[in-house]
């Protein structure tokens, strides 16, 4: 907490709320007062009738209700609780204390039998002294109540405010390193693209061409979703059909691809841009480096509260493989993201099962988005022959 609580009157909390709270504090005392108040008077032979009863105590807590309790309050906006604030804050409270005391007194005074039964007319000066005796305790005391009621709700008040300064601040923390990542990961990928697209140019137009297309394609999938953190694996599907349409104009026959996943998980969502990377680590370290036919398997299904999602390829070098290794800028730029969605709930390993196959598998919270948005038209050429959805 800081020394001080800034702007209290203005932002938080909200005095006029406080006030209508307390307000109901006193018509509770009104109602209980009178009923006692009657009843006390009664017990002792005095009894008087319920408009005195009522008007008595609609006075003596309406002064209060009314007059002070806003005062009080006021004071408590303008003199917040701070070290700095101590020197003025003490003074102006005890001054306060004194005018309600010879306000309330002086009201009480003036009244006199006419709204309290049983007071004896005595001169001004006379009964304003006994009324001070008879109040002063009460009044101090009624005072100090409201108080540390109007402190205790600016100092939670404050505190909400903090709390939720600090979760804005989190939370644009977060979107902003998401941003940067998504930043990072984007021009990595159009490059390599590019440097597919022109390893082509000569060697065969009519595939450079088709792969500019289908470039074309991707980026506007990758406009549209620039500020999404989250899509469904429905539209990142369709994306990767995309991609895996430029890289079999570029690898023609030698890429076989092979994608599992069960219907009822195609609504799940996960972090946009997951399965390119991840295929495209498959591919720079398997496809690219063979000379004959390469596979790249991907499985995708729920297990428990988790999905899945494991890319198999067939390993392009002879000697194994170090995970350093193989988390190039798309994989590191991937488990960062995991790291910021998900915490310890999202997970990225990779393992060279064998001396031919390598996997990288990614493990996130299976979640759906509750207020689905509508879904991009799927590409229709290519992957969608390779594409088994199961049930």
């Amino acid at each position: 907490m800081s020394d001080e609580f800034p702007s209290w009157a203005a932002e938080r909390p909200n005095w006029v709320r406080v006030w209508i709270g307390l307000l109901g504090l006193w018509a509770t005392f009104i109602v209980l007062g009178t009923c006692f108040n009657y009843q006390s008077l009664l017990a002792r032979s005095r009894p008087i009738s319920w408009t005195q009863a009522i008007r008595m105590n609609l006075v003596g807590y309406g002064i209060w209700a009314f007059l002070f309790t806003p005062l009080v309050l006021s004071l408590c906006a303008r003199f917040p609780l701070g070290r700095r604030g101590l020197f003025k804050l003490v003074p102006a409270h005890i001054l306060s204390i004194a005018a309600t005391v010879g306000i309330d007194v002086s009201i009480k005074t003036l009244l006199g039998g006419r709204v309290f039964p049983g007071a004896q007319s005595h001169p001004f000066l006379t009964q304003f002294r006994r009324y001070v005796f008879a109040e002063a305790e009460a009044d101090i005391q009624i005072y100090l109540l409201i108080g540390v009621i109007g402190y205790v709700v600016a100092y939670y008040g404050e505190l909400r405010a903090q709390e939720t300064h600090a979760a804005e601040l989190e939370t644009n923390l977060v979107r902003a390193e998401l941003q940067v990542l998504k930043i990072q990961l984007q021009p990595h990928f159009l490059f390599n693209t590019l440097h597919s697209v022109s390893a082509l140019v000569r060697k065969d137009p009519g595939a450079a061409e088709k792969m500019i297309c289908s470039l074309g394609d991707l980026l506007r999938l990758t406009l549209v979703a620039e500020e999404t953190p989250k899509v469904t694996l429905r539209r990142e599907l369709g994306f990767l059909q995309t991609y895996l349409d430029i890289q079999r104009a570029r690898f023609q026959d030698r890429l076989i691809t092979e994608i599992k996943v069960a219907e009822e998980d195609l609504d799940a969502t996960v972090p946009y841009l997951l399965l390119q990377p991840l295929v495209e680590n498959a591919i720079k370290h398997g496809v690219a480096r063979r000379r004959g036919l390469s596979k790249i398997e991907i499985g995708i299904r729920k297990e428990s509260d988790n999905l899945k999602i494991s890319v198999v390829n067939d390993n392009g070098a002879s000697n194994p493989v170090s995970e350093r290794d193989r988390l190039g800028v798309g994989l590191e730029n991937v488990k960062n993201r995991l790291r910021i969605l998900y915490g310890r709930r999202g997970q990225l390993s990779v393992r060279q099962f064998s001396d031919c196959q390598f996997e990288v598998e990614v493990r996130i919270p299976f979640e759906t988005e509750s207020c689905p948005r509508p879904e991009l038209p799927l590409p229709s050429s290519g992957l969608a022959s390779r594409l088994e959805i199961g049930r």
